[in-house]
């Protein structure tokens, strides 16, 4: 899709300028919230279309402000809205004028319709632009691409019907076509209004101010969402939580895992499981549970997408890939994690355990190696690095190690062809990454849905930027029965200790239950698997 759009930034010190008047050292930090707060107040003037907020929320925060340099709020409206959704070979889009439907695989589809870099003499003279190798959001399709389209990579595929999909979406993957959008430049404290259709640019203007009057007049601007609020406003959000794999049959699957390892099928397995629920009767919105778990667990990745009935709600700290137009691919695999510790002390000492730890750095070593493999495939000769091995990252409830492999792509090669080939990302999967899958596809007991996929966008100047659908609740289902679903997983290895597997699998889903007032659950009908 190329079509005429217009793009303004406007200076958020002029917009706001109680913001002027502030300290210097405490203006970012006061405004860390204000993405948040405007997607808030535009979805819900906005409430019945496709929305997207893709929120570094750690931008105040962050020791690599790099990469969470943007927030995005993102809306399909007007004449020229679209959605895509595609479930086992079948693509749909729906606009206006109303529904079609193709036989095709989805990243044939997305081929098709997110086109390669375009006007690239004009991007380059654009004063703002920033570095070839750095995306840049410019419209496009917005959305989430789930776990089952392993399918088109290769992978072994099951019926529906012999996989729990509890609280799953019915879609494989679910697109917008991002008509208007907000984007928010942290550092240089500017907001950009993005519109696909010139004639709705002074509407799309002065509905954007309106509502960053609105925030700020209610202070938002500056203030700052406090994680003990955010707990209290979350308190019993889900009920009937339930584990679906009981800890006796987690511990078997692992240990499953661990002869195909054995036997040499596999390197490494990411076997996973899931926590589901419902949520308790009236509910708040999923734009307000979602801001509720991105106080508390803020990411360079956050991120929040309603498409239809499904919303996903995501504190991931992962990107799966990123492409720049001008044609610089990069991966960031996340393997080996630790909570974060009660006192100062004890945090240094996990941070030096993970850092240090065989185990976890022989997974993240692994994972490098096979997004290094998944990369090489369109990479220009000679530009494939890996730009840091095994880097401890610290977020409000774990530390985790972080590895980041790049490369150059040519022009000639269609970039959802990098993307397909690259899917899903490694460090869900294991290595080899299509005989892990296989093993997974028969150790596993429900379907992962969006779990395990990717979110983001697709730009129309070529850019695209997915992150790893980790730390991620879903919502389905219609407003007075919604469900709850959320995935967990850990990597295997010959010496992982099935016990402490399961406890990682406790601790990754404090952050998201924490924030929603609900708790893993201690046990599970031992008929589960």
């Amino acid at each position: 899709m190329r079509a005429a759009s217009t793009s303004r930034l406007l200076d958020l010190e002029e917009l706001v300028p109680e913001s002027a008047r502030r300290a210097r050292e405490h203006q970012a930090r006061d405004s860390e919230d204000l993405a948040a707060q405007l997607f808030g107040s535009l979805s819900a003037a906005l409430p019945d279309v496709p929305a997207a907020l893709l929120d570094s929320s750690d931008h105040a925060r962050t020791e690599q402000p790099g990469r969470s340099a943007q927030s995005i709020l993102a809306f399909s409206l007007g004449a020229q809205a679209a959605t895509v959704s595609h479930l086992r070979g079948r693509t749909s889009v729906t606009t206006p004028a109303g529904t079609t439907e193709a036989h095709q695989p989805f990243f044939g589809w997305l081929a098709e319709n997110w086109t390669g870099p375009a006007d690239q003499a004009a991007a380059e003279e654009e004063p703002d632009e920033p570095p070839r190798d750095t995306p840049r959001f410019a419209l496009g399709w917005v959305g989430w691409l789930g776990y089952e389209l392993k399918r088109e990579s290769g992978a072994a595929d099951r019926p529906d019907t012999a996989l729990e999909r509890s609280g799953l979406p019915t879609q494989e993957a679910s697109l917008f076509r991002a008509t208007h959008a907000v984007v928010i430049h942290h550092g240089t404290g500017q907001l950009e209004l993005q519109c696909l259709d010139p004639s709705t640019e002074s509407d799309w203007e002065e509905q954007v101010l309106r509502a960053l009057a609105g925030v700020v007049a209610a202070g938002g601007a500056a203030r700052r969402i406090e994680g003990s609020d955010a707990a209290a406003a979350g308190a019993a959000t889900v009920r009937e939580v339930a584990v679906r794999d009981s800890r006796s049959a987690y511990l078997a699957a692992i240990q499953a895992a661990q002869r195909e390892i054995t036997a040499g099928n596999s390197y490494e397995i990411c076997l996973t499981t899931a926590v589901t629920g419902t949520l308790a009767p009236g509910h708040a919105s999923g734009v307000d549970l979602f801001t509720v778990l991105r106080a508390r667990n803020r990411a360079p990745f956050t991120a929040f997408l309603r498409i239809g009935e499904t919303e996903i709600l995501s504190t991931s700290p992962e990107r799966f890939l990123s492409v720049s137009a001008g044609g610089t691919v990069r991966s960031e695999p996340i393997k080996g994690t630790r909570p974060r510790g009660e006192t100062a002390a004890a945090d240094r000492a996990m941070i030096e355990d993970l850092r240090s730890h065989p185990k976890d750095r022989a997974e993240n070593v692994m994972i490098a190696d096979l997004v290094r493999n998944d990369l090489s495939i369109h990479a220009v000769p000679g530009s494939l690095r890996t730009e840091r091995l095994c880097a401890v990252e610290t977020y409000p409830s774990v530390h985790q190690l972080v590895s980041t492999v790049s490369a150059a792509i040519p022009d000639e090669v269609p970039r959802a062809r990098v993307i397909a080939d690259a899917f899903p990302p490694g460090s869900m999967t294991g290595a080899p990454k299509i005989s892990t899958m296989d093993i997974l596809q028969r150790l596993e007991t429900g379907a992962r849905g969006a779990y395990s996929g990717v979110a983001g966008y697709f730009s129309t100047n070529g850019a695209a930027d997915l992150a790893v659908l980790i730390r991620t609740a879903v919502l389905t289902g219609e407003p007075e029965a919604r469900r709850f679903h959320l995935g967990l997983g850990g990597a295997i290895t010959a010496d992982s200790d099935p016990a402490e597997e399961w406890e990682e699998i406790r601790t990754k889903s404090r952050g998201v239950l924490g924030a929603l007032g609900a708790r893993f659950p201690e046990s599970a009908p031992e008929a589960s698997r």
